[in-house]
Parts: structure tokens; C-alpha cells; sequence
């Protein structure tokens, strides 16, 4: 069973990964890099989703090559985040800590609210983001299906997908994290689906979604 390794301490974002590999059928074991001993602290300080993962999934991989790890085990970064159209694209990457570092998702929703009303608005356009960064812990380039990857060099693969709604400012249901009760698809929110119509259509599924079609022909 090959191994892939989880560049997060987000519980939900281990979960769903482990649910969704399961149902594709892959035989590939789900740890948390912090499992596996102390994980160091990647310090997020770039500009985009994209420069984060990859920080991210080198970073551990790196750490891991350190300590004694099977060179094909597989590191997966993920960063993700809601863009809202009125707040010029922001939280964007600073989602997880846009109240402050140690901010939770009650003062993170809090904040977003309040940027809405200070701009007197009740809603917005917003799309959520996501960026999977996969790399080997050697780096040794992956033979993946084409149509599933975008290169950001040789040692990377990555898999990005958007989805698209509204912040309101009105919250309704008790599902999911972070902004999820107050982004609506319609005449309801990503917190009111379940794990499946979820991960049928949101920004993380249609990226997992990606990369399993990758992993399934991956040696």
C-alpha cells in the first residue's frame, strides 16, 4: 500500500481525502504529516494559492527524506481559501487567519460579515479556491495522466479547481468548516449538504477528484 502524507493538521481536509481515496478504491494509507513526528511549521507568507502548497508540499517532503522516509511516499499540500468579489479577492489566502493568527471560524465568519456590512452590503459574488500540490518525498518526476496535471516544475504536479457562489451574510446550516454556513450555491449553502453532494461539486472535491484520476494510473 503506497503511503501519501497529508502537509495539514486540518482534521476535515484529512477526513474528506481519506473518504474520497476510499471510495475510488485506492489502496493508499492517509497520515497527517504530524503522525509521523514533529512536522515543522511552513511559514505561509507568499502570495498566492499556488506558491503556498508548493511551499508546503516541499517542505515536508523534505522533512520527511530527513527522516528516513520511503522515497515514493507521496506528500500532498493543500491551500485553499474563499475569494469574495466586494472585498477585492481577499480573504483569498489569508482565509484561515484573516482575524489573526490564532484566529478560529467563528471570528474568521465574524470579520468576513463585518467587511460586508462596513461596505453596507448583505452579499457578494466569492468562489472558493483549492491548489493540491503532490510531490514524491525524493522529488523524482510522476508519470501522471496529462489531462488531470499542471506542471509547476519537475518535482511537482498540481491540481486546482474553483467554486463558484455568494457570501451572504445570512448563515444556514450546521455541516462543513470554515466559511461554508455563509456561502450559498443557490437557495442554499455549502454547510447544508452532505459530505457527498459536498464533495460532489466544491472546490476540494472537483481537485480530489482530479487527483485520483491521476493517482489511479500512477506505478
Amino acid at each position: 500500500m503506497r503511503r501519501l502524507v497529508l502537509a495539514s493538521a486540518n482534521a476535515h481536509k484529512l477526513h474528506e481525502l481519506a473518504a474520497m481515496f476510499a471510495a475510488a478504491g485506492l489502496a493508499i494509507e492517509v497520515k497527517a504529516a504530524r503522525e509521523l513526528g514533529p512536522a515543522p511549521t511552513i511559514v505561509e507568507d507568499m502570495d498566492s494559492f499556488v506558491d503556498h502548497a508548493a511551499l508546503k508540499a516541499r517542505g515536508i517532503a523534505g522533512w520527511l527524506a530527513q527522516q528516513g522516509e520511503d522515497p515514493a511516499t507521496l506528500v500532498l499540500a493543500d491551500d485553499s481559501g474563499v475569494c469574495v468579489d466586494a472585498l477585492d479577492g481577499r480573504p483569498g489566502v489569508h482565509s484561515a487567519v484573516f482575524a489573526g493568527p490564532e484566529a478560529d471560524d467563528a471570528a474568521n465568519n465574524a470579520r468576513l460579515l463585518a467587511e460586508l456590512a462596513d461596505r453596507g452590503l448583505d452579499r457578494s459574488p466569492a468562489h472558493y479556491v483549492c491548489v493540491l500540490a503532490l510531490r514524491r518525498v525524493d522529488g523524482a518526476p510522476m508519470q501522471l495522466p496529462a489531462a488531470t496535471r499542471h506542471a509547476a516544475g519537475a518535482d511537482l504536479t498540481l491540481f486546482t479547481a474553483q467554486w463558484h457562489g455568494e457570501i451572504r451574510r445570512e448563515r444556514a446550516g450546521a455541516g462543513g468548516f470554515g466559511y461554508d454556513p455563509y456561502f450559498w450555491i443557490g437557495a442554499t449553502t455549502a454547510a447544508s449538504l452532505s459530505p457527498a453532494e459536498k464533495n460532489a461539486q466544491s472546490h476540494r472535491g472537483l481537485a480530489v477528484r482530479a487527483l485520483v484520476e491521476g493517482l489511479a494510473g500512477l506505478d
